[in-house]
């Protein structure tokens, strides 16, 4: 058989001479972009190692320190969970990066890293990291709670669960917020190494709307010790209601957005026992409270001395003084003082009382015996003046 290959042959010859110009062209393509004297595998000996102990975990009290293998450091970036950089520094060589900032406690970290090796080439390569936790942790609740509604000399009270040295203060002081509509001036006071009270310059105005923050996640306490968790509550301020009971006349005259709706009889403290002048608030209110007589340093069995039940009862001092119903001294009520340091009314005066107040309204104890008590809760924010509150506790 005869086989005729006419242009046949021709035109797979050129196509064989075209092809092979093409592995020709794609080699030397290949051959720009990959440097021969470098093997392969080099490029898995690019790393980073970060100074984590045998668990993987980094100290807080530590700085942290990533080294590279293999490349120089081009760029670091190390965010928490909440996005917040880390700042630090790379040496001379750019083989080793140091943070500048202190580390968080019990926080994750991620890490990112760029690199370029010797022969220009760039490398990414990224981890992550979590520090130790804290020695203690400190955490807060704060008063009024979520959602209350309370009078207009009620504080924001916020309390934590350890103490705060008095060098940590200011700092914590930084995280701690108190958002007001309308605007209110305030301030915060220390009352007790684990307590601050915010008060405002004058009594809130009815109807406030306010927004407390406690945002702890990031504040050092000291001594190992760190906040833990953002507290948030919303409240709202009541009616104004002012009472302003005198034991000179023996009564008490109760206001509501600055109109009097009541004067009321009352007995505040005998001599032996005086009442306590001042601005109170109220603390709360109990339809019935067990009073003990020896709770306040008087023997039950003395003849001062006493064990009943009272109904009726607003309380305004944690050193036992309330605005309660005394059915037993009726006939002293506006006519003398006869009771251990307790404003007395009649148990119908006491009811109306009772559900009127609102917790953080205003009583005012005027012509007593006794100075107010700075120490105690029920009196401690409004008798200073503002320049006095501003000051050091």
């Amino acid at each position: 058989m005869i086989t005729r290959f006419g242009a046949g042959p021709r035109r797979w010859l050129t196509r064989l001479l075209v092809a092979g110009a093409l592995v020709v062209v794609a080699w030397v393509a290949a051959a720009i972009f990959v440097d021969t004297r470098v093997p392969s595998s080099d490029v898995g000996r690019v790393a980073i190692k970060l100074n984590t102990d045998h668990n993987g975990h980094l100290s807080w009290q530590d700085r942290m320190v990533l080294t590279a293998k293999g490349a120089r450091l081009e760029r670091v970036t190390i965010a928490d969970g909440d996005g917040v950089l880390l700042t630090g520094a790379a040496d001379r060589s750019a083989t080793t990066w140091r943070s500048t900032a202190p580390l968080v406690p019990d926080l994750t970290y991620a890490v990112r890293a760029e690199l370029v090796d010797a022969f220009g080439r760039g490398f990414v390569r990224t981890t992550k990291v979590t520090t130790t936790p804290p020695k203690q942790k400190v955490t807060a609740t704060i008063t009024p709670g979520d959602n209350d509604t309370v009078g207009i000399g009620m504080p924001v009270v916020v309390r934590f669960d350890h103490d705060v040295a008095p060098a940590a203060r200011a700092a914590v002081l930084q995280h701690l917020s108190v958002d007001t509509s309308p605007p209110t001036p305030g301030a915060w006071r220390w009352t007790t190494p684990r307590q601050v009270h915010w008060r405002p310059q004058q009594y809130w105005n009815a109807h406030t709307a306010v927004t407390a923050t406690a945002d702890l996640s990031r504040v050092d306490f000291g001594g190992g010790s760190w906040g833990s968790g953002r507290h948030v509550v919303h409240f709202a301020v009541g009616d104004a209601h002012v009472s302003v009971a005198d034991a000179s006349t023996h009564t008490m005259t109760v206001t509501d957005n600055g109109q009097p709706v009541r004067t009321l009889p009352i007995s505040a403290g005998r001599q032996a026992y005086p009442s306590r002048n001042g601005i109170h608030i109220a603390l709360s209110k109990d339809p019935e409270v067990t009073m003990d007589s020896a709770t306040v340093g008087i023997p039950r069995n003395s003849p001062d001395g006493y064990y009943e039940k009272v109904q009726w009862d607003v309380r305004i001092s944690y050193a036992g003084a309330f605005v309660h119903a005394a059915p037993w001294s009726v006939p002293d009520q506006g006519q003398r003082n006869v009771s251990h340091g307790c404003i007395n009314l009649s148990t119908a005066d006491a009811q109306w009382f009772y559900g009127f107040t609102q917790r953080g309204d205003v009583i005012e104890i005027r012509s007593a015996g006794a100075p107010p008590d700075l120490a105690d809760p029920g009196t401690m924010d409004w008798n200073l003046s503002w320049d006095a509150w501003q000051q050091p506790a």
